[in-house]
């Protein structure tokens, strides 16, 4: 699951919706929206920012097939 999915799954959870979310970080609805269609990239700050304000928390971890970019 990509972070895109993975906060809209949280967002439909609580029953609030992506302008919602941009209201709570500051950013336009259509940024948030385009981001989550994937129209935009996350960077770290908006998922610094995104997380915080859901009360999520970001790891990092090596798949269990421990697959490299080529």
């Amino acid at each position: 699951m990509n972070i895109s999915e993975s906060i809209k799954k949280v967002l439909n959870e609580r029953n609030m919706t992506p302008s919602d979310l941009a209201r709570m970080t500051g950013y336009t609805p259509q940024y948030m929206h385009e981001i989550l269609s994937g129209k935009k990239r996350w960077n770290e700050t908006t998922i610094v920012k995104t997380c915080g304000v859901l009360g999520l928390e970001v790891t990092i971890s090596e798949t269990k097939e421990g697959h490299q970019a080529s």
